[in-house]
């Protein structure tokens, strides 16, 4: 059965880049726009992978993975940020968070991270 990657963004173009980029290898995409869509996505699908933007509408993604982190759910995720990388410093003291990805994104890289992650 193919994996399962969950992508939270509230930009509809890394979205569908990112769908596009899963699907050709092969796994399925399930698609969030805020943190609290993607908490109610996590706790009903169960995604393999979650790609999180860290500033999102509503509740950011640090304060998703710690609202999962709460309820026992650990889910590997890739953080991603236009960020500087100092401002997310805290964001690896989370067993969940296996990458922080920076924004604008190398697509190759994060094709080869998604893919590593999933193996």
């Amino acid at each position: 059965m193919a994996k399962t990657v969950l992508v939270v963004d509230d930009q509809p173009g890394i979205r569908m880049l990112l769908e596009e980029v899963i699907k050709s290898e092969g796994f399925n995409v399930l698609q969030a726009v805020t943190g609290e869509e993607a908490l109610s996505v996590v706790r009903e699908k169960h995604p393999d992978l979650m790609l999180l933007d860290y500033k999102l509408p509503v509740k950011d993604g640090i304060e998703v993975i710690e609202d999962l982190e709460k309820e026992n759910i650990h889910i590997a995720s890739v953080l991603m940020s236009g960020l500087a990388e100092d401002e997310l410093k805290d964001a690896h003291q989370h067993e969940s968070v296996l990458e922080v990805v920076a924004k604008p994104f190398n697509i190759q890289e994060m094709k080869d991270i998604i893919v590593n992650l999933l193996k």
